[in-house]
């Protein structure tokens, strides 16, 4: 029996970005909504609730409406774009329905709302952001995150860093484990640019943003460590030719390729000898859990939530210690045992991240806290 019906409203500025990081997060979420639990008119019936769901979006050239969510409207609403957008129109748009944001940004003063925060690096590492983005963020997770009716985070990690640094007791957060299926969707296919760059022989595959958390300078010098036996290294994202430079390494090892597409690195995760992702912080770490998806053994840092992620499917090193880095590399060439091994634990372990269970995890908070607020 249906005792009452809600609206739904989705944050959908993120439509008009590129899909990296928190987009992804919201983009697969929603297509597993969409694919899983929606009927025809984009709703369901969660304990005795209709929920219907529908996406505002700023208007913007830069706006594409994803096909894979097609049964969620999306609603061009209101002037302005970027965070004026969202504090001044999506803020007061439909006060009495529900708002969902997902990807860290969210009005400020708004109730009714659930938020997304993947992280709370603005604080753990505050050097990484200037001091208008950091003063900024930090707002955002102290006002929007006390106002609203619960948030989501993608660890538990992250969510006793959330705790610590804005005070936000832990109840009020709910860890959504992010997915890793969505590279079994893909048929990988490598550019005609990358086939023509990455090298003949096994590969080290680093895949990153331009954070320096990420810590590429760490692959950089655990490869120089290595010498002669060092295999060449691939990498994937913001281009780093500044932290090569810096280095005394042979450029025959290095290849940047920049951003690339899905099913080219798809490709490039299943013909690596190994991905290796020294971050110093981070929320959750999709990359490993994505090579894992395709048997690729990872070396990982033993730090923040890679450990509780990658579990027993991964080696792990210190990050701030590249010499721990090139042992695991030197491990995984040398013994192929080792690397069978890891790689079927890791493959293992990434089935268990799917974005069908946090998309149901979603669903379950938000029916309990539109019952609470009732």
């Amino acid at each position: 029996m249906i005792e009452k019906s809600c609206t739904i409203w989705i944050n959908g500025r993120f439509l008009s970005r590129k899909i990296t990081g928190v987009e992804r997060v919201a983009h697969e979420l929603l297509r597993a909504l969409d694919d899983n639990y929606l009927d025809d008119a984009a709703s369901c019936n969660c304990a005795g609730l209709q929920l219907f769901f529908k996406i505002a979006a700023p208007r913007s050239s830069e706006l594409e409406i994803p096909k894979n969510i097609g049964r969620i409207p999306v609603h061009i609403i209101g002037p302005h774009t970027g965070h004026a957008w969202e504090q001044l129109t999506l803020s007061r748009w439909s006060p009495d329905d529900w708002l969902l944001n997902l990807c860290n940004t969210a009005p400020l003063l708004r109730r009714r709302q659930s938020v997304f925060f993947h992280d709370a690096q603005v604080f753990a590492i505050p050097g990484n952001f200037d001091w208008k983005f950091r003063l900024w963020y930090r707002a955002l997770l102290n006002i929007s995150g006390r106002r609203a009716q619960n948030l989501f985070t993608n660890s538990q990690f992250s969510r006793s860093e959330l705790c610590k640094y804005t005070g936000i007791r832990a109840e009020k957060i709910t860890v959504i484990h992010l997915g890793a299926d969505h590279m079994r969707r893909l048929t990988p296919s490598l550019s005609r640019e990358a086939q023509a760059l990455i090298p003949n022989e096994p590969f080290l595959l680093a895949v990153s943003s331009s954070s320096p958390n990420k810590n590429f300078g760490a692959v950089v010098k655990a490869v120089q460590i290595l010498g002669e036996k060092a295999p060449p290294c691939v990498f994937v994202g913001q281009k780093y030719s500044k932290v090569f430079s810096d280095l005394d390494l042979d450029a025959s090892l290095v290849t940047e390729l920049g951003y690339v597409t899905d099913e080219t690195l798809a490709a490039l995760y299943s013909q690596a000898l190994c991905l290796v992702y020294p971050s110093i912080y981070e929320g959750f770490g999709l990359p490993p859990v994505e090579a894992m998806t395709f048997g690729t053994p990872v070396i990982v840092s033993n730090s923040s939530s890679l450990p509780e992620i990658c579990g027993n499917g991964a080696l792990y090193c210190d990050p701030l210690d590249p010499k721990s880095l090139a042992a695991m590399i030197e491990r995984l060439q040398s013994d192929p045992a080792a690397r069978s091994t890891i790689g079927l634990k890791g493959n293992e372990r990434a089935r268990s991240f799917t974005w069908k269970n946090g998309a149901s995890t979603m669903l379950d908070t938000l029916t309990a806290a539109l019952k609470s607020a009732s």
